[in-house]
């Protein structure tokens, strides 16, 4: 006994060193990185002071690497972004540069790319021209909204529209109540709309066609996100778009899309609407508060690992007790020449199989220009 409290205090402590170490070097970012000797270390460091400011403020990693490399279009990319899902990377090598875009950074396209790296190369010296590159690329993205008091709302604005009748009175006022407190917060109109039926119309289009006819979302980018629920076809979709386009996007559109999964079938409608507002509100604060996700992948990386350590410590520790055996067979147990059996069989006694149809899914997808972007997903129940 004494043995196994020993061995779980040590896969404990190798459980939170190995929590403090990853988390300290999720934060340890190279934005700038020079194997080539184009900077001075002065120089790459306050060049890095300044993408580290940029990614604080807009939440995009802007990167500039000059790589010891044969090529720098199949260079592992994990290895330099660590875990930032946004980003864009100019990556150079002596002879050949390329650029890398991920995520919400995925709006630099050809013509971008061109007009950076001509700024780039307008330059004189290796330090100009990396500082203009970053701060030529950090124009692309906005900085994250702060200022709740920036908005001024309508006092008639409505954050449901149950044309399908699926909720009492008393729940529509505690949903809709719910929905106008996250969407003051974060500056993101969440709405929920439900129709009786379609009318052979085509649910993607209906969902875009609504939020744009409605003048849905907060300010001139139209921060928002639509929840529309169709009885007939029983379909639902989801619409996140501007600001909350990149904060709820295609795999947080998946995670929403996984709530109404489980409750609509049911027909917890209740549940599912308000399953809608508390996730839309956890994925913006989220957001707001820097993209944590990555920080909360290693706490869960460094678990599982100081658990299989652990683990295998009392394994090691279990496998030198060698008093006890399990055993498999009752045979040790019967006393020899005892017992005779000279015939066995097996019985096939009964199948039990359930069939349940799977769920249709439609994929999320995102699509945007500028600083904006609109992502949707859905499904069917």
């Amino acid at each position: 006994m004494t043995r196994k409290i020993i061995s779980v205090f040590l896969a404990l402590i190798l459980c939170f060193s190995l929590v403090i170490s990853v988390s300290a070097e999720a934060k340890a970012v190279d934005f700038v990185i020079d194997e080539l000797g184009c900077l001075t270390d002065e120089e790459r460091s306050s060049l890095n002071e300044l993408a580290t400011s940029i990614y604080e403020k807009t939440g995009v990693g802007i990167f500039f690497t000059y790589l010891q490399t044969d090529s720098v279009t199949d260079y592992d990319l994990d290895s330099i972004v660590s875990g930032i899902a946004d980003y864009v990377i100019m990556m150079e090598n002596e002879t050949k540069w390329c650029l890398h875009v991920g995520g919400q950074g995925e709006i630099i396209d050809a013509a971008a790319e061109e007009h950076l790296r001509a700024i780039y190369d307008e330059t004189a010296t290796y330090p100009e021209g990396v500082l203009a590159f970053l701060e030529a690329a950090a124009e692309y993205f906005p900085e994250k909204s702060t200022a709740v008091e920036e908005i001024v709302y309508d006092a008639e604005e409505r954050f449901l529209y149950d044309d399908a009748d699926l909720l009492t009175d008393s729940e529509e006022a505690a949903l809709v109540q719910k929905l106008e407190d996250v969407s003051h917060a974060h500056n993101t109109q969440l709405v929920i709309a439900t129709l009786p039926a379609l009318n052979n119309g085509n649910i993607d289009d209906f969902v875009e066609y609504l939020y744009d006819s409605m003048d849905f979302g907060y300010g001139d980018t139209r921060e928002g996100v639509l929840l529309l629920v169709c009885m007939d076809p029983r379909e639902y979709r989801i619409m996140s778009n501007g600001y909350a386009g990149v904060a709820i996007g295609p795999d947080q559109v998946d995670t929403l899309c996984d709530f109404m999964d489980l409750y609509l079938p049911k027909g917890s409608y209740v549940a599912a609407f308000n399953s809608f507002a508390d996730q839309c509100g956890e994925m913006l604060q989220y957001y707001e508060s820097g993209s944590p996700f990555q920080v909360g992948k290693n706490l869960a990386i460094s678990l599982v690992i100081g658990l299989v350590v652990g683990l295998i410590v009392v394994f090691i520790l279990k496998g030198q007790l060698k008093s006890v055996r399990k055993k498999y067979t009752a045979h040790v147990y019967v006393k020899q020449d005892s017992m005779h059996v000279n015939l066995k069989h097996d019985i096939f006694l009964y199948r039990n199989v359930t069939r349940t149809k799977k769920q249709e899914r439609v994929e999320s997808t995102s699509s945007g220009s500028g600083a904006t972007a609109r992502s949707k997903g859905g499904g069917s129940f």
